[in-house]
């Protein structure tokens, strides 16, 4: 038996003529960090979005946690993502943003919430509003939305873009702890292959 949390078959996806997937395979094992890396505009949002079912494929499969995701939907609460730039409210709090999103999804704990901000070191501006966040603080709050479940699975698209030198080294140390001590499993995309670094890949693609 594989110990995939991720794979997909020739995944392919058309919008008419263009093809802006072509026949995509992937496996990802467990308690790694994949990169999936290609320059801008080769279908790295679009596989991620097929991944979480926010897209659909024109063919191609998508297994996820070695079950096929299209016949168990249950599997993506098994997953935490962000895919493109994260949506807050800028006049509320980091905290008061996550508290918001986590009654949304219906499963809110105080417990969770701080425990998340704390993992992102942000549990220090309780009372700093979003929009006077630097712009890497608003990226690890973004990752704190996604962790707060504390899921299997973490789906990162283009997480590190626009960071400094110092919140790209932040990043790095701050997917290592996820891996290391909460066994997550992390995706992650970028266009720029120093930004990821390989020390802190155990695969790189394309």
């Amino acid at each position: 038996m594989n110990n995939y949390v991720i794979e997909t078959k020739n995944l392919t996806k058309k919008y008419k003529n263009p093809i802006v997937l072509d026949s995509v395979s992937i496996k990802v094992e467990k308690g790694k960090i994949y990169g999936l890396l290609s320059k801008n505009g080769a279908g790295k949002t679009t596989t991620m979005s097929i991944i979480l079912d926010l897209t659909r494929p024109s063919d191609g499969e998508v297994r996820l946690f070695g079950v096929d995701s299209k016949d168990n939907p249950q599997v993506y609460s098994r997953i935490g993502s962000i895919i493109e730039t994260p949506g807050f409210y800028y006049n509320l709090t980091g905290f008061e943003n996550l508290r918001i999103l986590a009654e949304l999804r219906g499963n809110y704990s105080e417990k969770n919430v701080k425990k998340a901000l704390k993992i992102v070191s942000l549990d220090n501006e309780n009372k700093k509003l979003v929009k006077h966040y630097s712009l890497g603080m608003k990226q690890r709050l973004g990752i704190a939305a996604a962790i707060m479940d504390f899921p299997e699975l973490l789906i990162l698209d283009e997480p590190i873009n626009g960071l400094d030198p110092v919140g790209i080294q932040d990043m790095r140390k701050l997917f290592k702890d996820l891996t290391n001590e909460y066994n997550m499993t992390i995706f992650i995309s970028s266009h720029i292959l120093s930004e990821i670094d390989l020390k802190l890949l155990n695969v790189g693609f394309r």
